[in-house]
């Protein structure tokens, strides 16, 4: 059996003490490590701003606009035509049309990706993985040479229907 202590929970006060200690240091360190950036982005800031000053007392202050000619309108509107409250898309006003896509943005046709099932294939005798894998390339050139298939509004509305009623909703959203 244990020996009885007359300190609490068996901790000595020299030990509280020197946690004390050891979390005011570390409390300390981390604060200056962290308040040392807020302090230099300050002095550049400072610094900057002294030199903007000297340069402003030393000599004439030129006004130069930078601005491209191409940027300004003739209207007054700061470049924007369409009517007040229209939508900023560029869909409105100005005849644009923010649905059309351009030519540069198309991306190719995309890969016909098929999956192999890992398993069937690994309980497969030689000759029936390579039907197997036969067949999948027939199906991969098959659909190569078809392109790009596009639904039908049909098809989506089916497909929207399916998905609502998988989620449990009354309707399509």
């Amino acid at each position: 059996m244990a020996a009885p202590s007359d300190h609490f929970l068996g901790i000595q006060p020299k030990m509280y003490r020197h946690f004390a200690v050891i979390t005011v240091a570390l409390s300390t360190v981390i604060a200056v490590f962290a308040n040392g950036d807020a302090q230099e982005a300050m002095a550049q800031a400072d610094n900057h701003a002294e030199r903007q000053a000297a340069k402003a007392r030393n000599g004439k202050a030129k006004l130069v606009d930078n601005r491209s000619s191409q940027r300004r309108s003739s209207s007054g509107q700061g470049g924007y035509t369409g009517q007040f409250g229209a939508p900023m898309d560029g869909s409105g006003g100005s005849g644009g049309n923010s649905g059309i896509i351009p030519e540069g943005m198309t991306t190719g046709p995309s890969a016909i990706i098929i999956e192999v099932d890992q398993a069937a294939l690994a309980q497969m005798t030689p000759a029936q993985r390579a039907a197997y894998l036969r067949k999948l390339e027939e199906e991969r050139k098959k659909r190569l040479e078809q392109g790009q298939i596009t639904p039908t509004p049909e098809q989506i509305s089916a497909l929207a229907a399916q998905s609502a009623l998988r989620s449990g909703s009354d309707a399509v959203d």
